[in-house]
């Protein structure tokens, strides 16, 4: 795809296609702003936003348009330059929020999200016998409707309890304990492991691709060890699961991991979580090693803009360049924000993390 810097602007486009055909070109001429919002922790969404006619001479367009923007209309959305565009959002409209002021003429924003937000609808309480997590996040959504590709999960777990929760707070719950992540890209959904430790996708240079960045080093919550402790009520023994320095996933090209920083500098800083059932071996260490990497990725947080960029996802692994040493590297990307405007252009807004420095 072409990329937008300092020395090479170029023309941001867009297409919206809703339900198979493209947004009429009476409407488009009429858009306003349009927003696709995607984060690792909840549902994608989209914000199309355009002024509709003068209620003063005529009858709104848009917003009286019950066919155009039904709730339930499957959105694509594709930002880029000029004729080089890629899907950013494919979603359903959940919500239409009209405008009317006496200075202006009425707007109107459309809202939607990806087909997470099925996942969203209603609480279940049901029980998973003899199954994996990955098993579980297969089973669910293909009760949603939606294809499964899941990572295999390893650790086979005797009973699991969905206690009058959604289905998505279920399955957060499961991949967080876990450090995996679900990901619903149309009608496909996700479930793998938390993936900063991959290879990056892009490189991002502050010379010429980032407008601003802002790293945040903290050693507040970091951990040099952490020990998960639970019971087998069969064997009838105490089981003990540890991860400690040498167990991340990755240093994502860094020097030393939050967990090393704080060890050299403050000897040991250790917990123990006895709060979560565990009942086997391959649990306890499966937990203790999910909840330690989860901590680590958040000694390094950065918030930045650059030109619009439809290659940089949240869930994906990115390279900035061109800053102090000590915070150039792979950044995992948690959160992205693409914003196009008709008058400003079009910009890309994101978040990331890092485990090391």
């Amino acid at each position: 795809m072409p990329v937008a810097n300092r020395e090479s602007p170029l023309v941001p486009n867009f297409e919206i296609i809703i339900n198979g055909s493209p947004l009429p070109v009476e409407a488009e001429l009429h858009v306003i702003s349009l927003t696709v919002d995607h984060d690792v922790k909840l549902p994608g969404m989209f914000t199309l936003e355009l002024t509709d006619s003068d209620t003063k001479q005529e009858e709104t367009t848009w917003i009286d348009d019950e066919k155009l923007f039904a709730i339930g209309n499957v959105v694509e959305v594709k930002l880029g330059y000029d004729d080089d565009l890629e899907t950013l959002i494919i979603g359903e409209i959940t919500g239409i929020d009209p405008e009317f002021a006496f200075d202006r003429l009425p707007r109107l924003t459309v809202r939607g999200y990806d087909r997470r937000h099925r996942l969203q609808l209603g609480k279940k309480t049901q029980t998973f016998l003899q199954q994996k997590d990955s098993d579980i996040a297969a089973k669910i959504a293909r009760d949603a409707g939606l294809t499964a590709k899941v990572e295999d999960s390893q650790v086979v777990h005797e009973y699991i309890l969905q206690a009058e929760q959604t289905d998505i707070e279920f399955l957060q719950q499961r991949a967080k304990r876990i450090n995996y992540e679900v990901v619903v890209e149309d009608k496909t959904l996700f479930f793998r492991p938390v993936g900063n430790a991959e290879s990056e996708i892009i490189t991002l240079s502050f010379e010429d691709d980032l407008m601003e960045f802002y790293p945040h080093l903290s050693s507040m919550g970091q951990i040099s060890e952490l020990t998960v402790r639970g019971w087998n009520p069969k064997e009838k023994q105490e089981i003990v699961g540890q991860a400690k320095v040498g167990d991340e996933v990755s240093k994502m090209g860094g020097q030393k991991s939050g967990a090393a920083l704080v060890k050299d500098a403050f000897s040991t800083a250790v917990v123990q979580v006895s709060d979560r059932p565990v009942l086997t071996q391959a649990e306890a260490d499966q937990f203790a090693k999910a909840r330690f990497n989860n901590v680590a990725l958040t000694l390094v947080t950065g918030e930045g803009v650059c030109w619009g960029r439809t290659d940089l996802r949240a869930g994906k692994v990115i390279k900035i360049e061109g800053l102090a040493k000590r915070f150039n590297g792979q950044y995992y990307v948690t959160a992205t924000v693409n914003h196009y405007h008709a008058q400003s252009g079009y910009r890309t807004h994101f978040t990331a993390r890092r485990n090391s420095t």
